[in-house]
């Protein structure tokens, strides 16, 4: 996806790159080939070959996917939405509407993986037609807007996005809560006590072995390393015009609350969120050494896009901060 080139005119894609397709194939030719020599163990009905059956049907279908997943560009112009479809053994399809045959347009909001807005057309004929995703998070109200002036419809309503550039601060997260943090953090200390009742009963009774004092104390780093990534992820930042100002939760239950301008700022770079492939987070080194972790986004396009409008507005230089 990208954004368009001009302002008469606004290109929305859906689809896979050729490259992403051979990585999906490869993967999926490996994963057959692994699982053949396991089919032999079918016939005897044993778990080796019902496994190998099931790692077979999965590398199929990642091949379909890599082999038949559609190409979708929607080309807006003034007065007309040029569609393109492809699959890639097959020609391109072609399909023109003209703004006569538009009777409205909305803006969607959907939530899965990542925050997506799409836009929904209604025809004359009573058909609904939902384009690709917009290609900028941070540029949603701009480009809905574009498009409305494009088609000549009226602007539709605004779907709520906090991290829109229209907007006078982007928010990052959400407000913090300690009452939510205390909940969490008092399960978690309910849990390692419930798990720890089976030794401490062991060792009242004699019976608590070497072993045994050995998980019971890998149990309790694994609760401090918990409650100690609960208060690290409880953050909430608020980006205006040349400073951000960050809240998050402290050891001792409290909020802090700090603020820092682009004359502080060192580096801005994307690092992994640490829970999934497809979550990041912004890491701001400042010139003092201390770095501050942004909370988590899903998917890299919507965190590169976030990370350019904290350069903008910090009124930093992109060349010069990584």
């Amino acid at each position: 996806m990208e954004a368009a080139a001009n302002e008469n005119e606004v290109r929305l894609r859906k689809g896979t790159s050729l490259n992403e397709r051979l990585v999906l194939a490869g993967i999926a030719v490996i994963l057959c080939l692994i699982a053949l020599p396991g089919l032999a163990h079918l016939a005897n009905d044993q778990w080796l070959g019902i496994a190998a059956l099931f790692a077979l049907l999965f590398g199929c279908l990642l091949l379909v996917a890599a082999l038949f997943d559609r190409n979708i560009v929607w080309i807006i112009t003034p007065g007309e939405i040029l569609i393109g479809e492809q699959r890639p053994f097959g020609k391109v399809q072609r399909r023109s509407i003209s703004d006569r045959e538009i009777s409205g347009m909305r803006l969607r909001k959907s939530i899965g993986r990542s925050v997506e807005f799409t836009l929904v057309f209604e025809t004359r004929s009573k058909d609904a037609l939902t384009s690709p995703p917009l290609p900028d998070v941070t540029q949603v109200q701009r480009t809905t807007l574009q498009v409305a002036r494009l088609l000549r419809l009226p602007a539709p309503e605004l779907v709520e996005n906090p991290l829109d550039a229209a907007n006078a601060r982007i928010r990052l997260g959400k407000p913090i809560s300690s009452k939510r943090i205390g909940a969490f953090r008092a399960l978690i200390v309910l849990l390692a006590c419930s798990l720890s009742l089976p030794f401490i009963y062991a060792l009242w009774s004699g019976k608590l072995s070497a072993l045994g004092i050995a998980v019971w104390s890998l149990g309790a780093i694994v609760a401090f390393l918990l409650i100690r990534y609960l208060y690290r992820t409880s953050a909430f930042w608020i980006v205006h015009d040349g400073a951000i100002q960050f809240e998050r939760l402290s050891l001792k239950g409290t909020t802090e609350t700090d603020r820092f301008s682009g004359d502080e700022v060192e580096r801005v770079e994307i690092a992994s969120g640490g829970r999934r492939g497809s979550h990041y987070i912004i890491a701001i080194r400042l010139r003092n050494g201390r770095k501050v972790r942004s909370p988590v986004l899903v998917g890299k396009e919507q965190t590169r896009a976030v990370r350019a409008e904290i350069v903008r507005r910090l009124g930093l230089n992109p060349s010069d901060i990584g």
